[in-house]
């Protein structure tokens, strides 16, 4: 018998109830005909060659504050969140790069990648600014987390 953990997101329609309790609810809206293909994207946080903008090493005792502030720094940098707090997000859950980005809106503006966890049942995520040229996720490695940023318009890892 196949049983299943209590925060594991199975569907969209799961994960978007489970995110509306943490705040972050869809918003209204198309996603941008200029979002970076979810597989693209996908490979800008996993490929081979990616090197973390910043780590958080599993052993520290403040690993999900730190995360999460070293996470908005980022993605401020970046310019994630508009002036609505709206971004794009891909979770992880199955069927997710089948289903693609959902256009999210936080109400609250801090510790997003902890509620994101809380709602998801995973650390990863991948966030993208609605214009579709900055990337800012969390990758769970073996004993650290990384924020990883990319610029899709430079074509390149964006580092600090």
């Amino acid at each position: 018998m196949v049983t299943r953990r209590e925060n594991e997101v199975h569907s969209a329609a799961e994960l978007l109830d489970a995110l509306g309790r943490q705040a972050l609810e869809e918003a209204g809206g198309e996603v941008p005909k200029s979002a970076p293909d979810p597989e693209k994207a996908s490979v800008a946080v996993t490929g081979g060659f990616v090197q973390p903008t910043a780590r958080v090493p599993h052993s520290d005792p403040a690993a999900r504050d730190r995360l999460d502030a070293l996470w908005h720094k980022e993605a401020d940098r970046m310019g994630i969140l508009d002036g609505n707090r709206e971004f794009l997000l891909l979770a992880t859950y199955p069927g997710s790069l089948a289903r693609g980005w959902i256009r999210m809106r936080d109400s609250i503006g801090d510790h997003l990648p902890s509620r994101i966890a809380a709602a998801s049942g995973s650390r990863e995520f991948i966030a993208v600014s609605l214009d579709g040229k900055s990337l800012c996720a969390v990758s769970a490695e073996e004993y650290e987390d990384w924020i990883v940023t990319h610029s899709f318009e430079r074509g390149r890892t964006a580092g600090p």
